[in-house]
């Protein structure tokens, strides 16, 4: 048996807002904000574009029923439950090629048991394009879930289709 100490390069950086009122200590090998945000060259702020409560109530309907059934099926293709392609009519040819791949790999989280779809959220990033995000678990164990779903790319009825699929 090996009894070697672990050694650590640097501390870990701070994610939480320091508990008092002192200023929080900057790590030593990250660069001050300031010379963060001066580098950005992009105007891009990092954050997705808000839409008006409305919007997302009206897209959010068929977008949302259309997400919980697609990420439902695309785990069940996973699971080895459904053929790779009961998902042409969700997803398009790139996102089946990519879950065809997965199937025959056998992903490693299938030896823990059925895929549950748990939570599913969708934010409009367009009248004609969303982001979806949930989870699901395997045998008490959560795992992440994201896709981005377009209007017009498939032949589901709500005419919205998965043009993008991330599984972890």
């Amino acid at each position: 048996m090996m009894n070697a100490a672990h050694r650590f390069l640097s501390p870990a950086p701070q994610f939480e807002p320091p508990t008092s009122d002192r200023p929080a200590s900057t790590p030593r090998h990250t660069a001050p904000i300031s010379a963060t945000r001066s580098a950005r060259r992009s105007p891009h702020s990092g954050r997705s574009p808000r839409q008006s409560a409305h919007t997302d109530e009206v897209a959010s309907t068929d977008a949302r029923l259309f997400a919980e059934q697609a990420l439902r099926l695309a785990l069940e293709v996973l699971d080895r439950r459904r053929t790779p392609t009961q998902l042409r009519h969700v997803a398009t040819p790139a996102v089946i090629d990519v879950v065809h791949s997965l199937v025959r790999a056998g992903t490693a989280g299938s030896r823990l048991g059925t895929a549950t779809l748990e939570r599913v959220r969708v934010r409009p990033v367009r009248p004609d394009a969303a982001e979806v995000f949930g989870t699901y678990s395997r045998a008490g164990r959560v795992f992440a879930v994201a896709a981005r779903i377009e209007r017009g790319n498939g032949t589901h009825p709500a005419g919205w289709a998965i043009t993008s699929l991330r599984i972890a």
